[in-house]
């Protein structure tokens, strides 16, 4: 019956993350403008890098500390990303994680899944692969926390070269939950459109 509950609970979590996600999403587009306005806060924060892509994060809005924490390990899953490294990448991520891919119109559902996912589109990514990722970017992370749940809004761009070099930006919300004091992802959704 306890596994029932914590079903019921990470069920209940995802509910009022998504609802937080859309709530919030309009002040992250205000909040972002209102920086980009005023130039107050033009920082970006370099991640750590393989050598195909450069990966960075510009002008985080945390709403609070723990929402910073949570911005953090955003920024320390792109980075275990752009490394290829699925064991560092399986560490950030809720054994229920679920992802949308617009691709397929498919809900991928469980860590295993999901991991299995990535590894085929860091293959087509790679250096050596069809399409090399040349740089991705975060930018605007705005992050709302609600107990042991977060939500984070944000715009994410990235570049392409090889045969077919090109642009793409895409609008994310990846859910958070915090399990044993650190944040894992639970969700995420975003839809990636070609720029140039």
């Amino acid at each position: 019956m306890e596994v029932e509950g914590e079903k019921m609970t990470k069920a209940g979590n995802l509910a009022v993350a998504l609802l937080l996600g859309l709530a919030f999403s309009a002040n992250y587009v205000m909040a972002g403008e209102t920086s980009k306005a005023t130039e107050e806060s033009k920082t970006a924060t370099a991640l750590s890098m393989n050598t195909s892509c450069e990966a960075k994060c510009i002008e985080p809005h945390a709403a609070c500390a723990e929402s910073a924490k949570v911005i953090d390990t955003l920024q320390e899953l792109a980075n275990a990303v752009n490394k290829h490294d699925l064991t560092a990448i399986a560490e950030y991520l809720d054994d229920s994680v679920t992802t949308f891919d617009e691709g397929s119109k498919k809900l991928v559902v469980g860590k295993e899944a999901v991991l299995a996912d990535l590894k085929t589109k860091l293959e087509r990514f790679s250096l050596n692969g069809e399409n090399p990722l040349l740089s991705y970017t975060i930018v605007h992370p705005y992050a709302q926390v609600s107990g042991n749940t977060a939500v984070v809004t944000f715009t994410a761009l990235r570049e392409f070269g090889g045969n077919n070099p090109h642009k793409e930006k895409c609008n994310a919300t990846d859910v958070f939950v915090k399990v044993d004091n650190k944040w894992k992802k639970l969700h995420y959704r975003g839809r990636w459109k070609k720029l140039s």
